[in-house]
């Protein structure tokens, strides 16, 4: 069986996201929430999002909280940011 991860690097500064909000929904029936996680030193979850029986055949959704992210880093962003929590 598959697993899923994810890893988010932080372009601008040149190293991992660390401690970046991101939640997982599946969207097979309607918007449904199975967990947040924040990512680590390296930028990746501590573990799988999802596997084993988990990680069922259906539609996913990660939201990035970028803006809460970025505001942290020290970015002047307004208010709301273009690109605060993004989709994937």
């Amino acid at each position: 069986m598959g697993r899923l991860t994810t890893h988010v690097l932080d372009t601008a500064s040149g190293k991992p996201a660390t401690g970046l909000k991101i939640e997982l929904y599946m969207l097979d029936g309607g918007t449904v929430y199975l967990k947040t996680i924040h990512t680590n030193s390296d930028g990746r979850a501590d573990g799988p999002l999802l596997e084993g029986a988990e990680f069922a055949r259906g539609h996913y959704e990660l939201r990035f909280h970028a803006g809460d992210y970025l505001r942290r880093a020290g970015a002047d962003l307004p208010e709301p940011a273009f690109l605060d929590v993004i989709p994937i």
